[in-house]
């Protein structure tokens, strides 16, 4: 990019307000922060699926044990998602 005069400067040039920056420092960490979670939430419900239909295989046949064990963990996970949320609210008073 090549400046013929101040006018050409003026006309290229970008004004940021300071806030707007700011702000979006921190939406963009905020992204980070979901996107993170929503990982580990995948993360966590694959694992409870993992041992759960591990055990449950053992016990039962396998045409039986994988639905159950799919509703057991997501029940699971459901539940151990609250508790932690209300521990951490409980934790936080």
């Amino acid at each position: 990019m090549e400046l013929r005069n101040l006018k050409d400067f003026y006309e290229k040039q970008e004004y940021y307000n300071y806030e707007e920056t700011q702000g979006r420092e921190q939406r963009q960490f905020n992204k980070r922060v979901e996107e993170l979670n929503f990982f580990t939430n995948i993360a966590v419900f694959s694992i409870f699926l993992a041992i759960i239909t591990y055990i449950l295989v053992s016990v039962l046949i396998s045409w039986i044990a994988v639905p159950v064990a799919v509703v057991v963990s997501l029940g699971l996970y459901v539940s151990v998602k609250k508790g932690i949320s209300k521990a951490i609210k409980f934790l936080m008073k």
